[in-house]
């Protein structure tokens, strides 16, 4: 709902939206679990007013962000802010003609190479990102701060994605400028094709597979959709590295429904059944197979 928003000293606190009247803008609420975000529009201007909700930036470093986007916004990979702070306030231009990718979209073959283009030109950019994910520290975290009820339901399926996780963190030999939160909402198509990432809060230096094996299940890739997309970003086939995507893959679905357990109402219950019963990633190591099938 608006009225959660005071914008009041909003406008008071942004030098651009200080000078025009509020009344004559029209405010409509845009979708967003991390923050409240709202597209402002009047004659001449159309903007997006992201404001972090009160509890966000006790697990997002917003001065790891400005850093990142900077450097995101370098490579062409979302417009530039029009103004931002410390705190997460942010202001930037909508972008016309714009919507989610989905699932037919990322079919046609010049959205998938054009998005891998874009991941690709951001792993290999040669530039620093601040922050370094921890991903068995990120996997425990959130499995700690689930209710209870869920944790019991996880219990196995947790077991299988730490044991991955802590392989995965051992055998990581580069990690790359990474955007870290690749769902579908966070990738646009404008009315020209071309594609634009925005939402960088999670940024950080990553394995590049967390990029890939995000957008893997994003757009739930079968096994061999999964690996066309890596022979795409590698341009070479090897075993090891499809593996390591798979790995990734089950590790990072599974945080995925640990951190909508923690953060929002949704019942994840049939989430954790779904992950039990998908072939795709039934990939786990023998001695913890048959905890992952409970």
């Amino acid at each position: 709902m608006i009225t959660e928003v005071d914008f009041d000293p909003i406008f008071k606190r942004i030098p651009v939206l200080r000078e025009l009247n509020r009344n004559n803008i029209q405010i409509s609420k845009l979708p967003g679990d991390t923050n409240n975000n709202f597209r402002l529009q009047s004659e001449g201007v159309d903007w997006v007013l992201r404001v972090p909700k009160k509890s966000t930036n006790q697990y997002i470093n917003r001065q790891f962000e400005t850093n990142n986007v900077y450097i995101a916004e370098a490579l062409g990979l979302l417009p530039k802010c029009c103004w931002r702070d410390q705190s997460g306030l942010s202001l930037i231009k909508t972008l016309p003609g714009t919507r989610p990718v989905s699932g037919d979209d990322f079919k046609k073959i010049t959205v998938a190479r054009q998005l891998m283009d874009s991941i690709r030109s951001l792993h290999d950019c040669q530039q620093k990102f601040l922050g370094q994910v921890d991903l068995v520290e990120l996997l425990t975290r959130y499995y700690r701060l689930m209710p209870i009820s869920y944790r019991e339901i996880a219990a196995s399926i947790y077991r299988v994605a730490q044991h991955k996780a802590n392989e995965l963190s051992f055998n990581d030999e580069q990690l790359r400028p990474s955007h870290n939160d690749l769902v579908l909402e966070n990738i646009l198509i404008d009315d020209t094709g071309r594609i634009w990432i925005i939402d960088w809060e999670y940024s950080s230096m990553a394995s590049p597979y967390w990029d890939l094996a995000t957008i893997c299940n994003s757009f739930e890739l079968n096994c061999a959709q999964s690996r066309d997309l890596l022979e795409n970003y590698l341009q070479h086939t090897a075993v090891k590295e499809f593996d390591t995507l798979m790995d990734y893959r089950y590790v990072l679905q599974v945080l995925s429904i640990c951190w909508i357990a923690t953060f929002t109402d949704t019942d994840i219950t049939s989430k954790f059944e779904s992950l039990c019963r998908n072939p795709a990633f039934d990939t786990v190591p023998e001695n913890t197979k048959s905890n992952a099938l409970l």
